[in-house]
């Protein structure tokens, strides 16, 4: 079990142990692996895209399996808010696997938890430790958990302790985005753990503000239609904050949503979506005129309070993410009525979950420059016996010649 406490983190793959001798290395079915975010005290959501297989691992060493496509994670604070993830592995065993009892339980070696810089692997489930589990929500999932419900971890989350053991399981994550990578705020967390009021029934335009370190192309305008919700937003779009006006292209008055009303992550889709200047002040908005049916959950405190979990911002990539003292006028602002209208009100600092998937520009390539490009005009034949070279080796390969 672990999360993550800053942005631009990528799964790349899962490790685990494999002793010398006693341990199945070739099972019947191979090896599966599988990631998962903590949803309740008893549940969670598989992560799609997390799920990889392996025939067979090397005894007597740490066994990485890398992920075909490597997962940005959605960072978490406290624990709790965001995202906490579990990295399974499950195979029929056939012999041992390994297994170190009293390891993250109270008076335990890591009772506190694990943090080693931005990757936190909390302890077990006891209030009170440094690195509780979800300590804001009291989840009782133990650290390195298991389950002999079935051998799939993709389709079985294990949650059962013993002993506060170490099952010898680890990831692996790495700043380095995989070429033609996309980003957003909160990918990968297909599940909000902050209770939030409910669904609502009002009509708003939402606005979530960002900017851009880099030219980025909007790819993706997403919404979070919550449990309950019956209707879909009517329009989305992007407005510039500077100006308080939509950025061409971007808004869609008939948007088609890739879920249904109530299925969580929905997104709309821009085949030629427009490019985004660096360092101006975005805001990704979604909306609706229906005042009687649910269609949207604000997540209270969440980019304030004292202070709210993401009161700092964060940045993935080149998207940055203000917190709500850096934001105007406030973090998730919105304006209530049945007009599409920029966002300029704020408080609560609460997420409406609202989000945008950007792709990365790369910046244009310079050619090399050349002085005397394969010259041959007579006047530049050398006499007999050649030029006499000076021999200074220069930036990009050039040689001088004297005249």
């Amino acid at each position: 079990m672990f999360c993550v406490s800053q942005g631009g983190k990528w799964l790349t793959g899962y490790f685990w142990w494999v002793a010398a001798s006693g341990q199945d290395t070739a099972p019947v079915g191979g090896f599966k692996f599988a990631l998962w975010q903590l949803a309740t005290s008893s549940t969670g959501v598989l992560v799609p895209g997390s799920v990889v297989s392996i025939a067979s691992l090397t005894a007597g060493q740490w066994n990485f399996v890398p992920l075909p496509t490597p997962l940005l994670l959605a960072p978490s604070a406290s624990n709790s808010y965001g995202s906490v993830y579990l990295a399974a592995i499950g195979y029929t065993a056939a012999a041992g696997f390994p297994s170190t009892q009293n390891v993250f339980g109270l008076g335990d070696p890591f009772a506190n938890g694990i943090v080693n810089g931005p990757l936190i692997a909390p302890s077990s489930h006891y209030v009170g430790s440094t690195q509780d589990a979800g300590n804001a929500f009291a989840w009782t999932k133990p650290q390195c958990p298991f389950s002999t419900a079935g051998s799939d971890p993709s389709v079985i989350m294990p949650g059962s302790n013993d002993a506060d053991d170490n099952l010898w399981i680890d990831i692996q994550i790495s700043d380095q985005a995989p070429a033609g990578a996309t980003f957003r705020a909160f990918p990968n967390m297909p599940q909000f753990v902050d209770p939030g009021s409910g669904a609502q029934a009002t009509a708003f335009t939402l606005g979530l503000q960002f900017s851009v370190s880099q030219a980025c192309q909007l790819k993706k305008i997403w919404h979070w239609s919550p449990s309950g919700a019956t209707v879909l937003p009517t329009r989305c779009g992007l407005w510039n904050v500077g100006t308080q006006t939509e950025v061409a292209g971007s808004d869609n008055s008939s948007p088609t949503w890739s879920g249904a009303a109530g299925s969580g992550w929905i997104s709309v889709s821009y085949a030629s979506g427009p490019t985004l200047a660096a360092g101006t002040q975005y805001k990704v908005s979604t909306f609706t005129s229906d005042n009687v049916d649910p269609w949207f959950q604000a997540f209270p405190s969440w980019w304030g309070g004292a202070p709210g979990p993401f009161s700092s911002g964060f940045t993935q990539g080149p998207l940055t993410i203000p917190g709500n003292a850096a934001a105007s006028p406030g973090q998730n602002s919105w304006n209530q009525g049945i007009a599409w209208t920029y966002p300029n009100t704020s408080t609560n600092p609460e997420y409406d979950a609202v989000d945008v998937e950007l792709l990365p520009i790369a910046a244009p390539s310079t050619p090399a420059a050349v002085l005397f490009p394969q010259m041959t005009d007579s006047r530049f034949t050398p006499a007999a016996g050649g030029w006499p070279q000076l021999g200074y080796a220069m930036a990009g390969g050039m040689r001088w010649y004297p005249a």
